[in-house]
């Protein structure tokens, strides 16, 4: 069975709803049309009952009995559609004319006023028992009254209500069917725009001027179509730069290899100049695959950090040991320490892997015999870790490109690294809710920052 269309699903529930409230508002008309005319008969009762003993009163005072009185008073008030009796302290009618009320047990003498509905063969009736004293004779007067009319009342509001429901349900089907159409056809103009949408293109979904709730949906939507272009965009340089990484070392290794086994017969040190090459890329290969398995999985946001209770002094002079050979390699001294106990919590292994990519960053691009300085500060709000190196400074235009993916300088700030270092550095800093910034750079060399709030925990 084919589902019901949206526009479709709306007019039926607003005609349902409607038809409700419509059954809901003649019910109540029902109800208090009952209650009105309940009021008007008990008031037509209560006059009646105040004639009825005057005029008792007036046959009492020509010196009637109360049997003759009570007979006349009965015959003179009642009509078909009312009833007039007056009984004894036992309930015998003195004086009775019940119309077309059947009543085959007429009600007892009461101490008080009472009121209520009885229900005859000829409908129901309103029935007022009021104690009189005339003299010494105590009595008590009975009148009823047909609700016939109000019934009657009641029956026209449920018919009508059955006449009006059909005409109600089809009007409201109708306009409701229309006004779903009128207000989701700029829906369906934008499911058609939106289907038309590449990937590649510049299109944007319409109407996102609007000030309504279509208007917002379209913005959001844009807004969306954006960051999914920006990460699609994204995605193919990341894969572009990874794929011509990976050529790099894989060519070399590949070439290597090729030329070794060129020849059937090489001499051993022919060989083991081979294997150190292959060996040497392969590390590089490594490196670089690891570096962008951390990258692609924190994109993802499914790389795990352990919280813990560190302190940066020591995972700082750790790393200052650990590039200690690349140091002697290119010339390079490091200063800086020893500091105060920086107790911090974030993720051990991480925090060591940020501040080792910012120390080789500044020893690859130092000038050889050059310096690098580590220091390690702090006060109420923030610790601060500067590491400056000694090279020949980034220029102002390629300042704000050293923290993307796979950039590497030339010209200013040549090395072997393959351009991931710094970008997991920041991507590192900012999930322990710091920063990594360029704080300054010059001709006598570059200063990057690190910056973490005091005692400020990892966000997983």
């Amino acid at each position: 069975m084919k589902p019901l269309s949206l526009r479709g699903r709306l007019a039926l529930f607003y005609a349902v709803v409607l038809v409700a409230v419509l059954a809901a508002f003649t019910a109540d008309i029902w109800w208090v049309e009952g209650r009105i005319g309940l009021r008007r008969v008990d008031r037509e009762l209560e006059g009646l009952s105040a004639s009825v003993a005057t005029m008792i009163r007036d046959e009492l005072a020509e010196h009637a009995s109360i049997e003759d009185a009570a007979t006349e008073v009965s015959h003179v008030v009642a009509t078909p559609e009312r009833a007039v009796a007056i009984v004894d302290r036992g309930g015998r009618p003195i004086g009775a004319s019940w119309g077309r009320l059947e009543w085959k047990a007429p009600p007892q003498p009461a101490a008080g006023l009472q009121v209520d509905t009885v229900r005859t063969s000829h409908g129901a009736w309103r029935v007022r028992v009021e104690p009189q004293m005339y003299g010494t004779t105590p009595v008590s007067l009975v009148l009823a009254s047909s609700l016939r009319e109000v019934e009657r009342q009641q029956r026209e509001v449920i018919e009508t209500m059955w006449i009006a429901l059909p005409v109600a349900l089809l009007l409201s089907g109708g306009g409701a069917f229309w006004l779903a159409s009128v207000a989701l056809r700029p829906i369906g103009a934008m499911a058609r725009q939106a289907a038309r949408i590449t990937s590649e293109g510049t299109e944007m979904l319409g109407d996102a001027g609007r000030g309504d709730e279509v208007g917002s949906f379209a913005a959001a939507f844009n807004d969306l179509l954006v960051r999914l272009r920006g990460a699609l965009r994204t995605q193919r340089q990341f894969m572009a730069d990874a794929s011509h990484e990976l050529r790099t070392p894989v060519s070399i290794v590949r070439t290597a290899a090729d030329v070794a086994l060129s020849r059937p017969v090489r001499d051993e040190p022919e060989y083991r100049e081979t294997l150190a090459t292959v060996g040497s890329q392969a590390r590089r290969l490594s490196h670089l695959v690891d570096n962008m398995l951390v990258l692609a999985r924190a994109d993802a946001g499914g790389y795990p950090v352990r919280v813990g209770e560190v302190y940066l002094d020591e995972i700082v002079g750790e790393c200052c040991r650990a590039v200690s050979m690349l140091c002697e390699q290119r010339s390079v001294a490091i200063r800086g320490g020893p500091w105060s106990e920086t107790p911090f919590s974030g993720d051990e292994d991480l925090l060591r892997q940020l501040v080792l990519n910012v120390l080789q960053n500044a020893v690859q691009h130092s000038v050889r015999g050059g310096t690098v300085t580590v220091d390690l500060a702090k006060d109420g709000v923030s610790v601060q870790i500067t590491i400056k190196d000694s090279g020949p400074g980034i220029p102002v235009a390629d300042r704000a490109r050293i923290f993307e993916r796979f950039v590497r300088l030339d010209h200013a700030r040549t090395g072997n690294g393959s351009g991931l270092g710094l970008p997991i550095a920041r991507w590192i800093a900012e999930v322990h809710g710091g920063s990594l910034v360029l704080a300054d750079s010059g001709p006598d060399g570059s200063a990057f920052r690190i910056t973490f709030a005091q005692q400020q925990g990892a966000r997983t």
